[in-house]
């Protein structure tokens, strides 16, 4: 049998995007036209998740493929540790070029530095090649844009100064003359962040040895807030004909206290805005930001696509598409993320596509998670995985293994400003979530309650799923204790 080339692996993220504000997972009013060519050329996941619905935990549980508990960024605000092992190092370790483009955040985001990669370790995580960006639209971006645009690079820095001060405000002090964080912003397009992120991956892949494989992150900032696409996307989408967010009156009356707080505005987050008071304009606003967004980030990932076909590399080139976690957007009452383990936060899209190596438009119905990425990665590079890594290749799946994947997904929180340490199991008929030290939880029936709308936590008619649940739950966290350090002796 010949033996399979390395490939070149582009992973794209999006950040903050939801699993069902794509094309290719249902939503008929969102135009991502390029990201739904991938599905329609590769494979889809409907059932995976992700670890932890926080930026950091998240994007560091993909780069090592360990959980939070184990690899310790429990939250923002804490760097990946140096001794962890990440997939790019290991890539690099076996001839791969490797490159970090757009948002990282492993560590703080250019807090205090102004460039976020000064904090990294030596190795840089195993890339390469860096340059990147954040939510607040610093470091090597704004340098950037200072050159080639100052009109775009005064606007783009006073909407990095405007998120960060929106960040720090008290509940009182924050902007109240619309919909939270929902502004147009003045920037041309061929300026924005999104086309940066895309045009830096094409100058790496244009650039790339022809006899080097490469590994590309090409990580968006958006659709995470501030909501504020520039025109002609800002107009794109009326809101006045999209889908009403996902609500039923008194449905946080049986959920744990938390969700209530924050709806009112009196949760632990940096955004602490009253839902309450938001009209079904309001929100139809938010969610044609949100979406525009999303289109942007759709024609800039095409760009990189346009790249590889016009290089030719299409054949050799394995192409990922997911997120870092989703987002509330209105569903519930809510906005933005946090302890609330609703499908809309933790449940991922995941395409992948290599032509002639993955099935083509096929969708499959196991779990899976986030951990799982390297674990797929490194088999399909051929590489064996470093010791400690905790996810399963997907690819046994792509090969028609019918017994391949997993029973139940694991997510956690334990940021310790909202007091709460939660852990969550996603099956294919029921969620639960555990809260430590708590007398309260959550349960639903996936199938009865896809809005998860009803918290079946006291209903006794529900106690031996409830149990059955909770010995799962245990099971997961039995199973996913690290391996690490080794025992490399008797004594």
């Amino acid at each position: 049998m010949k033996k399979q080339k390395k490939p070149n692996i582009i992973l794209f993220m999006a950040d903050q995007l939801r699993f069902d504000a794509i094309g290719c997972y249902g939503n008929t009013q969102v135009r991502t036209p390029n990201i739904d060519s991938i599905a329609l050329n590769g494979s889809t996941f409907d059932h995976h998740f992700i670890q932890n619905p926080v930026c950091s935990p998240s994007r560091c549980s993909i780069l090592t493929g360990r959980y939070p508990k184990n690899h310790g960024t429990r939250d923002n605000g804490i760097p990946l540790r140096d001794e962890e092992v990440t997939f790019p190092e290991v890539l690099r370790e076996n001839g791969y070029l490797t490159a970090a483009i757009g948002k990282m955040h492993f560590t703080t985001q250019f807090v205090p530095k102004e460039n976020e990669e000064d904090d990294w370790p030596e190795d840089r995580y195993g890339f390469d090649v860096v340059h990147t960006s954040c939510d607040c639209k610093t470091g090597e971006y704004l340098n950037w844009l200072k050159e080639v645009s100052p009109k775009d690079y005064k606007e783009v820095k006073m909407q990095g100064e405007r998120k960060a001060k929106e960040d720090r405000a008290s509940a009182a002090d924050k902007d109240a003359s619309g919909p939270p964080q929902v502004y147009q912003s003045e920037i041309d397009p061929e300026y924005h962040q999104s086309s940066w992120i895309a045009d830096q991956t094409v100058t790496f892949i244009d650039e790339v040895p022809k006899d080097k494989p490469f590994f590309a992150f090409c990580s968006f900032v958006d659709p995470h807030h501030p909501f504020d696409p520039p025109a002609p996307y800002s107009k794109m989408y009326d809101p006045t004909t999209l889908e009403p967010p996902i609500y039923q009156e008194g449905e946080l009356e049986d959920k744990p206290p938390h969700f209530r707080k924050h709806r009112c505005g009196r949760g632990f987050s940096n955004e602490k805005y009253d839902y309450r008071k938001l009209s079904s304009q309001d929100w139809g606003s938010v969610k044609a930001a949100y979406y525009a967004m999303i289109t942007l980030v759709d024609e800039s990932i095409g760009k990189v696509l346009k790249a590889i076909e016009d290089k030719g590399m299409e054949q050799d080139t394995l192409i990922l598409f997911t997120n870092d976690h989703g987002e509330l957007l209105g569903d519930h009452g809510l906005l933005f993320k946090g302890p609330f383990h609703y499908d809309c936060l933790i449940k991922a899209p995941m395409i992948m596509k290599w032509p002639g190596v993955i099935p083509k438009g096929s969708r499959y119905q196991q779990i899976t998670e986030h951990v799982d990425i390297m674990a797929t990665i490194l088999d399909y590079a051929g590489i064996r995985p470093p010791l400690g890594m905790q996810g399963m290749s997907m690819a046994p799946i792509l090969r028609g293994d019918s017994g391949a994947g997993r029973k139940y997904a694991l997510t956690e929180f334990n940021c310790f400003d909202w007091g709460l340490n939660l852990k969550t199991i996603t099956g294919r008929d029921y969620k639960l979530t555990y809260y430590a030290g708590e007398q309260f939880g959550e349960l639903y029936d996936r199938n009865l309650d896809p809005h998860e709308f009803k918290n079946l936590w006291d209903h006794e008619e529900y106690r031996e799923v409830k149990e059955s649940m909770l010995k799962e739950l245990m099971n997961r966290i039995i199973e996913t204790e690290d391996t690490l350090p080794l025992r490399i002796g008797k004594y």
